[in-house]
């Protein structure tokens, strides 16, 4: 079986609500809580993009899908909630050079080859999202070509579902109590640009949420890059009480692997949890071997796809870190499902934020939470579609 041709895809104009980035809104959003509520963001500190963190975004943040085509009429596909017709453009200006006429089955010399060809001009970022959807769509094919899902492919079933905790904001944990969930993380709408009263209301919101969940559920904050470490310090002093399970990224990605380090000695027994904006297995190695997190948290759809996501599990095994990706969707569950290191996965609630929705509509078939737990089939690759209705053809 040879790859014969790469068809991409954007979402059409206006899809879920949102015109786009051209427009400074988000298309994956989809005009829900997270695109409409107040959170804090690191663009918090302007005035003018601090209410809606949305306003501010590019077109690498609106999403894109993929095709990969083979002789044999063998497709796998792959649907991407970042990147957009700046993956696309990397993809069929240069990614596709190493995948067409060669076999799908030798992911690790494609992505090698992905990887070491794209050095000279970035280690993740857009880089990371293109290889991803490649990645990702290569797994997908291959599944369908043995017949097999591919949760098969890459160490089988080491639990049958899946538990969850759901992600939303802060004025709906009301209607997520008692739902069978493990816990809430809620999106924080006040960080260190808001100073001595943004303690004060994340203290309230912190202690209101605990109060509504009562002590049988997790409670988890996202911090979105917006805090500080004395912001971090002083609030977990403030919050001893009330349970909280981790704060995540609460630092600017980057570089900051000592000041997340010691931020997580002091604020112990609350957890540092982050990753969701690093970009390359090289940052969650240094991550890991300076024990600078106590759970990971990799965005499978951004840095490099299934490839890197176990090359991280590999390396956050022998220091019994938890991996625990990022956001929500099939290709999260296949990894989860199958990595014993990976206890529990996120559920992402899009839309107005009290219902049970697919995180992205750009995919049909995606495994929906049922009391909390996520049951996955056996049916080939991913067991997903792309839907078509939503997207147009990629025109470079």
């Amino acid at each position: 079986m040879k790859i014969t041709d790469i068809k991409l895809f954007l979402l059409k104009t206006g899809t879920g609500g949102e015109t786009g980035a051209d427009a400074g809104e988000s298309q994956y959003c989809g005009g829900g809580w997270a695109a409409n509520s107040l959170i804090a963001n690191p663009m918090t500190v302007y005035p003018k993009y601090a209410k809606l963190r949305t306003h501010w975004f590019g077109p690498g943040q609106d999403p894109y899908a993929i095709e990969i085509h083979t002789d044999e009429g063998i497709k796998g596909v792959c649907a991407n909630y970042g990147g957009g017709p700046y993956a696309c453009a990397v993809i069929e200006k240069h990614l596709k050079r190493f995948l067409v006429g060669e076999s799908p089955f030798n992911i690790e010399k494609l992505w090698d080859q992905m990887h070491r060809a794209t050095m000279p001009y970035g280690l993740g970022g857009i880089l990371g999202m293109a290889i991803s959807g490649v990645d990702l769509a290569l797994y997908d094919l291959i599944g369908k070509a043995v017949g097999q899902p591919v949760y098969n492919l890459i160490g089988g079933k080491v639990r049958e579902e899946i538990p969850c905790y759901v992600t939303i904001h802060p004025d709906d944990v009301e209607h997520w109590a008692n739902s069978g969930f493990l816990g809430v993380k809620i999106a924080a709408p006040w960080g260190e640009a808001d100073g001595r009263q943004g303690l004060k209301k994340m203290e309230q919101c912190i202690a209101k949420c605990r109060d509504v969940l009562g002590s049988d559920m997790d409670l988890m904050i996202d911090c979105y890059l917006s805090w500080s470490p004395e912001f971090t310090v002083r609030l977990a002093d403030m919050v001893r009480d009330y349970d909280v399970r981790w704060f995540e990224d609460p630092l600017q990605n980057g570089w900051e692997i000592q000041s997340n380090a010691d931020l997580r000695r002091k604020i112990s027994p609350i957890m540092v949890a982050i990753g969701n904006l690093e970009f390359h297995y090289k940052a969650f190695h240094q991550i890991i071997v300076n024990e600078a997190a106590d759970i990971i948290q990799p965005e499978l759809q951004w840095i490099g796809g299934l490839t890197s996501a176990r090359k991280i599990a590999a390396m956050a095994k022998p220091y019994n870190m938890p991996v625990i990706p990022h956001s929500s969707g099939v290709y999260n569950y296949h990894f989860v499902i199958s990595n014993s290191n990976s206890p529990f996965a996120e559920y992402l609630v899009n839309g107005v934020g009290n219902e049970i929705v697919p995180a992205f509509e750009a995919v049909i078939g995606e495994p929906m939470p049922v009391d909390g737990r996520i049951t996955l089939s056996d049916k080939p690759g991913f067991g997903v579609e792309l839907n078509y209705d939503i997207l147009e053809p990629y025109k470079g």
